[in-house]
């Protein structure tokens, strides 16, 4: 899932230093990596990435972290509802039940056909429509859709600066570099404390061991063990920060695509490309109305215009039909809910 800026306001502009692509790019695949990793990679001092940082944190560049964690290792399912709120009372009523709701991990709101998005986590179909159905109960609602994300193509976190920074490559095959995730996977069964700590992880991925002790009641040792346990055995997949996109002057909008293909080639053909796109941030694979969702990252309309023309180029005998939201609002976004925490 994407992450948008839920700040109101206008942010200036960020141009970047020099070095600041290649300090993101290594944030963007690991935010909890140390600084002196940093800067032996780099070959800066620890004062310079620290400053840099800093300069990113103050000009809203990095505008915190999350977890990616593993929900269908933990038995649950993204399930992902788009819909017309008929009203503005309505509107404010239907935000304030997702927001307050555990098992909701994102509403997005749009203008376009659709006006919001909801994503659900539970551990079925019948509970997530369910959920759904309490949240818009005596609500004005218009019409909606539902789709279960099947398959994930690409979650990235800013593909065009890390695809253009080629310094990710140079040291994947070093075995110090987040080590951990590179290892072979063992198995493991979390417990209700592991939980509770993939929990903190993905509403913070930069949260101290000694606060985690302090929430769950254990020791510094025994979370450093326990996070290192969910990371080999790919509970946690990934330390990721959170990018303000708008500083970049960049947007996310969102693409739902119809096949009309029975070609699994096609499938296979349209999500290589996909997958290979510096415009996509996240793309997924749907069971529903729609084949694919696809979050794009464009600097303006003209540019998302581009990207569908050229799409539709390369595969116009299989797109059947497509849809563009504009985003335009973000309430709610992680990468795990408390439902599954409890």
């Amino acid at each position: 899932m994407k992450v948008l800026s839920s700040d109101e306001g206008e942010k200036p502009r960020v141009f970047m230093h020099k070095n600041d692509e290649k300090i993101l790019s290594l944030l963007c695949n690991n935010i909890r990596l140390p600084l002196s990793k940093i800067a032996k990679i780099l070959n800066l001092s620890r004062q310079s990435v620290e400053y840099r940082i800093n300069v990113m944190n103050k000009n809203h560049l990095l505008a915190g972290s999350r977890t990616l964690v593993n929900i269908k290792k933990l038995g649950y399912q993204s399930y992902h509802f788009f819909l017309n709120v008929a009203s503005d009372n309505a509107e404010r009523i239907f935000r304030q039940n997702c927001i307050e709701d555990s098992s909701v991990n994102a509403l997005i709101s749009y203008s376009g056909k659709w006006n919001y998005e909801v994503s659900i986590m539970e551990s079925s179909p019948e509970k997530a429509q369910n959920k759904f159905l309490n949240l818009i109960k005596n609500l004005d609602i218009e019409n909606y859709f539902s789709c279960i994300l099947l398959e994930n193509i690409k979650s990235s976190v800013l593909p065009g600066i890390v695809s253009k920074t080629r310094v990710i490559k140079n040291i994947k095959n070093d075995p110090s570099f987040s080590r951990q995730f590179l290892e072979k996977k063992i198995e493991y069964t979390p417990d209700s404390k592991d939980l509770e700590i993939l929990y903190l992880l993905s509403q913070d991925a930069q949260i101290n061991i000694s606060a985690i002790g302090r929430r769950v009641k254990l020791t510094k040792d025994t979370i450093s063990y326990r996070i290192k346990k969910l990371i080999k055995s790919n509970y946690i997949v990934q330390f990721r920060p959170i990018i303000d996109f708008s500083v970049l002057g960049l947007s996310v909008q969102a693409l739902l695509v119809k096949m009309d293909s029975k070609n699994p080639r096609d499938n296979e053909n349209i999500k290589n490309y996909l997958e290979k796109s510096d415009k996509v941030l996240w793309a997924t694979r749907l069971f529903g109305d729609w084949d694919y969702l696809v979050y794009i990252l464009d600097k303006n309309v003209e540019e998302i215009h581009s990207f569908i023309k050229d799409l539709k180029k390369e595969f116009k005998e299989s797109i059947k039909s497509y849809e563009i939201l504009y985003a335009y609002h973000e309430y709610k976004y992680g990468f795990m809910t408390e439902n599954i925490a409890e």
